[in-house]
């Protein structure tokens, strides 16, 4: 059932399917490996550069795939629009 709802919501926002392949890859991934998938993932055109930088570092400082993981999906679900008004992680990146 998850898999499915996160194609629709893909789907829906333009992302392709390669994106949500390579999200539910990531914890699965060495750590080294996450971090260049996740950093690919980053639209630089759709980020500010502030925010980039950020997740940048967050990324660099995450000790496990599984965190970077976390932090990609946390990403993915702040920009199809189910991000959680409010939430500690958009206080971290809003506050850069």
């Amino acid at each position: 059932m998850y898999m499915y709802m996160s194609a629709i919501v893909i789907t829906m926002y333009g992302a392709t399917n390669m994106d949500l392949e390579i999200l539910q890859k990531l914890d699965k991934m060495e750590l080294t490996e996450a971090r260049e998938a996740a950093n690919n993932l980053i639209d630089v055109k759709k980020t500010k550069k502030v925010v980039h930088n950020r997740l940048i570092y967050d990324l660099d400082k995450a000790n496990s795939s599984r965190e970077v993981s976390r932090i990609m999906w946390q990403v993915y679900m702040s920009g199809s629009g189910y991000g959680t008004i409010g939430s500690t992680w958009k206080k971290h990146y809003n506050s850069v």
